[in-house]
């Protein structure tokens, strides 16, 4: 039986042509998806024939969609028909399993938790991101996953815990990293560090079934790799996320000075251009596919915002891998039984 992913055609600075160029490409590498192309038919439909595909597309049109620098809040509530909200309409009532978008990620936050069920026993949904990490710690697989980085942005211990086994899941199942280390974003390593909330959450999570909890760990800890998944409230998480693309952007110019400035640098980057070729893969977000939203009984995942088309067929690729590893099914049963271990469906943490 196919896989149908609904795909928001007209979210992206590049939508909706890398957006149907990249769909295409993954239609042709995959044969089980289907594709539901959300969005002005008119400027769809020469694009498909242009890329000379036919075959298990449907399209639903709507011309409306959100900007990039819209205001998520309002432009969801006064743009009903804007393709995000029609897109996350159809994956909610329709028999489609996953949904991809490249659009503005407030909004599609907000659509998501608008149309779209909650897993039972989860109260907040978590939005995560792959990011490449420095070899230095002996366990690192050379990625991470920081789970939230803005659905959420400020929670309860119960919350975090459920972000835990959401990450621990996706990383293991998806990027296939067996037991994921398990770590708690903190100001300190003790137990008892970061006020009740975090020292809550250290508890439960020691004792959590299923989750490889390696303790609190600290920003400096993040870039290093010392956990697999990192765990925090999504106002933390935001804010590092951006810290750690500016860094990146301020190491890019740095080369680029460095090229131009004076023949000896130039000619010890050429040296190094293997290994400055094999870093920019590393850190190219198009190699990751996109950031999942978690919590929902159906898989968004957002690629990035200036997805070009193989950024967006890799988003489907990891779409369609959660589909077939049914993540929504195994993030449910892990929390719900850590919930009846805890009661915590009746006491609040």
């Amino acid at each position: 039986m196919a896989i149908r992913i609904v795909v928001d055609a007209m979210g992206g600075d590049f939508a909706p042509q890398e957006i149907i160029k990249g769909s295409v490409h993954a239609l042709r590498k995959h044969k089980d998806i289907q594709i539901i192309f959300v969005g002005d038919q008119s400027k769809i439909n020469p694009l498909l024939e242009k890329e000379e595909c036919e075959k298990n597309i449907d399209i639903v049109h709507t011309p409306d969609f959100i900007t990039m620098d819209e205001s998520p809040k309002h432009a969801v509530a006064d743009k009903p028909k804007a393709s995000i909200n029609v897109a996350m309409e159809i994956l909610n009532s329709s028999g489609a399993d996953a949904l991809v978008s490249a659009g503005n990620t407030g909004a599609t936050v907000l659509s998501a938790a608008k149309y779209l069920t909650m897993i039972p026993g989860i109260e907040r949904s978590g939005l995560a991101t792959i990011y490449p990490t420095a070899k230095l710690h002996p366990s690192n697989h050379g990625i991470s996953l920081m789970i939230d980085v803005g659905a959420t942005l400020h929670c309860t211990a119960k919350q975090l815990v459920h972000f835990a086994y959401m990450g621990s899941y996706y990383l293991s199942h998806i990027m296939n990293i067996p037991q994921p280390r398990v770590g708690l974003l903190n100001i300190g390593t003790e137990e008892n560090k970061g006020g009740e909330i975090l020292t809550k959450a250290y508890q439960f999570l020691k004792d959590a079934p299923g989750i490889n909890f390696i303790g609190n760990i600290e920003g400096n800890d993040i870039p290093i790799g010392t956990s697999d998944v990192v765990v925090t409230e999504g106002f933390v998480g935001n804010v590092v996320l951006k810290t750690l693309e500016g860094a990146s952007e301020v190491l890019k110019a740095a080369g680029r000075y460095a090229f131009k400035k004076r023949l000896t640098w130039k000619v010890g980057l050429a040296l190094l251009s293997s290994g400055v070729k094999q870093l920019k893969r590393r850190t190219d977000y198009a190699e990751y596919g996109g950031a999942p939203v978690l919590g929902f009984q159906k898989l968004v995942i957002k690629a990035h915002g200036r997805s070009n088309a193989k950024a967006f067929a890799n988003a489907i690729d990891v779409a369609r891998r959660s589909v077939k590893e049914d993540v929504c099914t195994h993030i449910a049963k892990s929390i719900q039984e850590f919930n009846r271990m805890h009661r915590i469906d009746f006491v609040e943490i």
